[in-house]
């Protein structure tokens, strides 16, 4: 209830409590006197009997004047004894009969006459009192005047302390973390705790953007290049690392670029010059990489730039390597004539599982072919090799992927995201797969690419969250919760969201709060305030939200308390050989610190060795998931027929 509420209700209470007692009060008093008023009146009647006993007045005369005064007085029966015997009785009865249990007794011992006991049976006060309307006029005028004066007087209670409600309402926001309570309403009152409010909420928001500042300061010092603002060696490291043990990666492509007259260049025209050609090349793959997803561009040393492509077959990565030297001829050089022999390039196509060691070896032999060629040019290492992967046209996956939507034979493999003693269950993650022609399993990072650009991505993720819907309704709400990693285009997409929003609602609360959506940090980052305006709803009805990938990319913390994320899933990048590695571990630290002004819980993602996990332990995660615990395992079919 408002305070607003609470304050009229106790003093509508109090005042309707007063008229009423001064009501009850004074009936009690009028009944009280009317009482006493009717006991002095027999008094009076019986001091003029006794008096006229005194004068020795016969029966006779009695009969001449008391009947009146008994009718008058209210008085029905009389009963005179002497001495316990009657010697009179029913001297006077009215007209009317009244019953006994209607009316009052009173009994009377003559001063003066001690053995004459009299016993009087009178009306009651009120018994032929008619209330008309004249005679309450006063009361009822009186009792409207003090129910008008409260109505206006809660009227204006409600006015003053609207502004109250107004600060209590911003003051509940800024508890909830609701962004619009950073800014004053009109009418908030009282003022100064109003600009008080204004001043916390800022100094908090400031606190919160040098937390996320600072986050991304030390993030970037280790996993940035100072000059260029891209990946360093270090961050190209642990992304290989990544790509290489992602078994949904089948083949992927590694290319290094050597400006090999980079230095020659800085000789002759200086460093200004120097420079602008490294700016160049930044912004040349930056627009080059935004066509692929997943991939990571970045600058290993001062002359040198690699490119990691995941999903990659071979003729693919020969098509992209020809596509890059085209674009790399468009440098703008001080000497047109230099670019003839500035640049090299080695291209590399590797399978999953492949040694980091041995690829980097195969790239770097693949620039030195290139530098012999004499002239800028690119060469792939071991171009008799092909890697045995999936490869199909477009129209066989179109064909393999309707086949599967129709029969609606989408897999579910599961892994468990284990507690701190490796026991526990946290949640499990779910991920979809389906089986080629041959009948092997496909995983979603080979074939959701595939579903996108043949137009069936919006259809398997429907179809995906069915099946988890079904799976959440079978196991109960008093099993474990799951997650599903949730694309943003169904969440932006208004359709599919008020769909997915409508089956959540035919579920009970404790089976929401049993769902786990998971959403990549990229594309937070990406579709900040749209993923913000779908993510609200469903932690409104009892969904739990985790981000997963995060690490992957140098990124502003900022939405861990904005989108009020419940889990913070770290990417694998940062957990290979974390124990060897005491950088990954600073920056594992630093989002563990941006989670402490709130409710999220930090998860380790790719955990392998009993090393990576007891050096995560020490640095304080919440859980972990991995092939540590448990590896991947299908699940038994799924009816959503």
């Amino acid at each position: 209830m408002k305070f607003t509420n609470k304050f009229t209700f106790i003093t509508s209470a109090i005042v309707l409590t007063c008229i009423s007692l001064v009501l009850v009060g004074g009936l009690v008093s009028l009944r009280s006197l009317s009482l006493k008023y009717h006991q002095q009146r027999i008094d009076s009647i019986i001091e003029v009997i006794e008096k006229q006993l005194d004068k020795q007045t016969t029966e006779t005369q009695f009969d001449h004047w008391l009947p009146d005064l008994l009718d008058a007085s209210g008085i029905v029966r009389l009963e005179v004894k002497r001495d316990d015997i009657t010697v009179y009785q029913n001297y006077f009865e009215s007209r009317e009969y009244y019953p006994m249990r209607l009316l009052l007794s009173y009994s009377y011992t003559l001063e003066r006459y001690p053995n004459v006991h009299l016993i009087l049976h009178t009306r009651q006060p009120f018994s032929e009192l008619q209330f008309t309307f004249w005679p309450l006029i006063g009361v009822g005028t009186a009792i409207l005047l003090s129910l008008s004066l409260l109505y206006f007087a809660l009227r204006w209670i409600k006015r003053s302390f609207y502004g109250a409600e107004l600060l209590e309402r911003r003051a509940r926001y800024l508890l909830q973390n609701n962004p619009t309570a950073r800014f004053a309403q009109k009418g908030e009152w009282p003022k100064a705790a109003s600009k008080a409010l204004d001043v916390l909420s800022e100094r908090l928001e400031n606190s919160r953007k040098e937390r996320s500042v600072f986050d991304i300061h030390i993030r970037g010092k280790a996993f940035l290049d100072e000059a260029t603002g891209i990946g360093n060696r270090l961050a190209f490291d642990n992304r290989l690392d990544t790509v290489v043990m992602d078994e949904s990666f089948a083949s992927s492509s590694l290319i290094l670029v050597s400006l090999t007259e980079l230095s020659t260049l800085k000789y002759r025209f200086g460093s200004a010059e120097s420079e602008k050609i490294i700016s160049q090349m930044v912004d040349l793959l930056n627009h080059f990489c935004r066509r692929f997803d997943d991939s990571f561009y970045g600058r290993a040393n001062k002359s040198e730039f690699v490119i990691l492509l995941p999903q990659m077959d071979y003729d693919e990565t020969k098509v992209v390597a020809k596509q890059l030297t085209r674009s790399l001829f468009q440098l703008q050089l001080p000497d047109p004539e230099m670019i003839e022999n500035f640049f090299h390039v080695g291209v590399v196509n590797f399978p999953y599982g492949s040694k980091t060691d041995l690829i980097i070896d195969d790239v770097n032999r693949a620039v030195l072919v290139a530098e012999h060629q004499k002239v800028s040019g690119w060469h792939i290492s071991e171009e008799n090799l092909k890697h045995t992967v999936i490869a199909k046209g477009t129209v066989r996956w179109r064909t393999l992927l309707t086949d599967v939507l129709e029969k609606k034979s989408l897999l579910l493999y599961q892994q468990h995201v284990m507690e701190r003693d490796a026991v526990g269950i946290v949640y499990t993650e779910l991920w979809p797969r389906i089986l080629g022609d041959e009948q092997e399993v496909i995983s979603a990072g080979t074939f959701m690419p595939m579903a996108e650009k043949c137009g069936l991505q919006a259809q398997i993720d429907r179809q995906m969250l069915e099946k988890v819907l079904a799976l959440l309704v079978q196991r109960g709400e008093s099993s474990k919760a799951i997650s599903v990693n949730v694309c943003s285009h169904l969440l932006m997409n208004k359709e599919n969201y008020k769909w997915f929003l409508f089956e959540l609602m035919q579920k009970s609360k404790k089976l929401r709060n049993n769902l786990v959506i998971e959403i990549s940090e990229h594309l937070v980052d990406k579709y900040y305030y749209p993923l913000r305006t779908a993510v609200v709803p469903l932690q409104k009805i009892g969904c739990q939200i985790a981000i997963d990938n995060v690490g992957k990319y140098v990124i502003n913390t900022q939405y861990i308390l904005d989108f009020n994320i419940d889990y913070l899933k770290l990417h694998s990048s940062l957990v290979r050989d974390i124990h060897l590695r005491s950088t990954n571990q600073v920056a594992v630290q630093s989002l563990l610190a941006s989670c402490l002004n709130s409710d999220a819980k930090v998860i380790a993602v790719g955990i392998e060795s009993q090393q990576e996990w007891k050096c995560l332990l020490r640095l304080g995660v919440y859980a972990g998931q991995g092939g540590l615990f448990t590896s991947p395992k299908r699940m038994r079919a799924i009816d959503i027929s």
